[in-house]
């Protein structure tokens, strides 16, 4: 099998040659150590070299790029996206920078407030430098974000959580905005020759999901159901990127046609093998492996060792792919890293029969 073909057999959670591997690459010392520079910006050219200096069989691209499409610099260290969201770069942030301030704080900001024009020019460079070069048949996973995120970043989780009880309408006008956006960007990354959509779109924290599932039912599903099943029907798989304890959401979730669910977090609770066993036979397994704890802390031999569980746990049958459980960061030792995916390419070979 090619890459594509390993990762695609995965997401019909069918057996492949070998459990596939994959992973967020936001690490600057790896790219360094792997290709022999730190990117500047993530970027497609950087990421599909590092993904295949750790023989992964998958990439994500984001429409737009990172750090907004085209920022605003106010200061060094500060910048406005397009959103109007207003972050702040440290060293430790790549390539995710920390919002700082909020556009739509009222619904006089809301009433006034103009997003950002999907159709500009450029937003899909990244993925067509991605999709001309030398890729080997890596699959190529847009990234498009969901309605709950998005309003995170325009009007922040506290304002979101007041406004769940005092004017859930405020909440589901900026959801709309979210999704018109979206859809139109899954629209042109689809169009353009992506093999896959990774939403991301985080539902919950270290001990719990962010909203009542009551709440999630009647104002944030709709707006993730709308968008996966409008991703689905352009013809393309559509994978869920959701940090957190996500367990009150899975069985809505398990109602669309979502075929896989990333990163099963577990510092947050999310148990491979109760997720094997209550929801193996509906979505493809992405993740789990430690990245809190064994990858930045531990030995390579740890390492070594919760690769090969998550592999006996989570393989048999198919439908498992080898990643953490969010992403490759820069608190993780790079010798941990490339232990993680050597033990994966070749415990997950044998483990299917492969040598």
């Amino acid at each position: 099998m090619n890459r594509k073909e390993r990762f695609k057999t995965a997401l019909r959670r069918e057996q492949a040659d070998r459990v596939p591997l994959y992973d967020f690459l936001f690490q600057q010392p790896m790219y360094e150590v792997l290709i022999g520079h730190r990117p500047g910006a993530y970027n497609a050219r950087d990421a599909i070299a590092c993904a295949l200096a750790l023989d992964h069989d998958a990439v994500w691209l984001p429409f737009g790029g990172y750090n907004g499409f085209q920022p605003t610099y106010v200061a060094d260290d500060t910048y406005l996206d397009e959103w109007g969201t207003t972050y702040r770069t440290t060293e430790y942030a790549w390539p995710i920078d920390a919002p700082i301030d909020y556009p739509i704080k009222t619904r006089e900001d809301l009433k006034r407030y103009v997003p950002p024009d999907p159709a500009r020019p450029g937003r899909l460079s990244e993925i067509e430098v991605g999709l001309q070069m030398d890729n080997d048949n890596l699959m190529i996973l847009g990234g498009v974000t969901g309605p709950f995120t998005t309003a995170w970043l325009l009007t922040g989780y506290e304002r979101m959580s007041f406004a769940l009880y005092d004017d859930p309408e405020f909440l589901t006008e900026i959801f709309r905005i979210s999704n018109e956006f979206n859809l139109e960007a899954a629209r042109q990354l689809v169009a353009a020759g992506v093999d896959g959509l990774f939403l991301g779109d985080d539902f919950g924290d270290s001990r719990r999901g962010f909203v009542k599932r009551a709440h999630f039912q009647k104002y944030v599903f709709p707006f993730v159901a709308e968008l996966v099943e409008y991703a689905t029907n352009l013809g393309v798989p559509v994978l869920l990127h959701s940090c957190g304890h996500i367990k009150d959401y899975l069985d809505d979730l398990a109602q669309t046609k979502l075929v896989a669910v990333h990163p099963l977090q577990r510092t947050a609770g999310m148990d491979l093998r109760w997720f094997k066993e209550n929801y193996g036979d509906r979505f493809c397994i992405i993740g789990n492996i430690d990245s809190s704890r064994t990858l930045p802390y531990g030995t390579p031999a740890d390492v070594a060792a919760e690769v090969r569980e998550a592999i006996d746990i989570a393989a048999p049958g198919g439908g498992y792919v080898l990643a953490s459980d969010h992403s490759l960061h820069d608190g993780i030792p790079v010798e941990n890293v490339i232990e993680m995916f050597r033990v994966g390419r070749e415990y997950g070979g044998a483990f299917y029969g492969q040598s």
